[in-house]
């Protein structure tokens, strides 16, 4: 049996001293009255997975209540068909289009521009693992042909794996 994602994602994580509790393998749980914008394979790995309260690159999740999405909607921050889970570190917002079932944030810097991150909430989770794991391994290349494998439409140019990715 291969490991969930939240024991994949916690074995990649750097080592600390046991002391030093930086609380990186926390992890947001989410209630199932909270996804019912969402298809039963987004919500089953929401519900089973959760997501890390932060991973890299520079990401943050959080569990939305109905309200504050309903006033991101109305203000007209979010369209109708987005549903958030978190932000980049720049303060944009990501989250899933349950029109299109892509993980996306939108570039505030660039006109709210929609950036793809992956083609699914799963393919999504398989890539911060790669990615994770890369960050803490001796690797020299790029992770982004291991993403491509996963998701070759998360690895084109304007993505935010590509823009990751890139070697300085």
């Amino acid at each position: 049996m291969s490991p969930s994602f939240k024991q994949r994602f916690c074995a990649g994580l750097p080592q600390t001293p046991p002391e030093l509790d930086l609380q990186l393998d926390a992890f947001i749980t989410f209630e199932r009255e909270a996804l019912t914008e969402l298809d039963a394979e987004t919500t089953q790995l929401l519900l089973e997975e959760g997501l890390p309260e932060s991973a890299p690159p520079f990401l943050n999740f959080s569990c939305y209540a109905a309200e504050d999405i309903n006033s991101l909607r109305e203000f007209g921050d979010i369209p109708a068909q987005f549903f958030p889970l978190g932000q980049t570190s720049y303060g944009d917002l990501l989250g899933i289009d349950t029109t299109t079932k892509e993980v996306i944030y939108f570039n505030h810097d660039n006109n709210n521009q929609r950036i793809l991150i992956n083609s699914s909430l799963a393919q999504f989770l398989e890539c911060l693992c790669i990615y994770q794991e890369h960050l803490h391994s001796d690797a020299t290349v790029s992770p982004l042909s291991a993403i491509q494998k996963v998701d070759p439409s998360a690895a084109k140019p304007g993505t935010m794996w590509h823009t990751e990715t890139l070697p300085d």
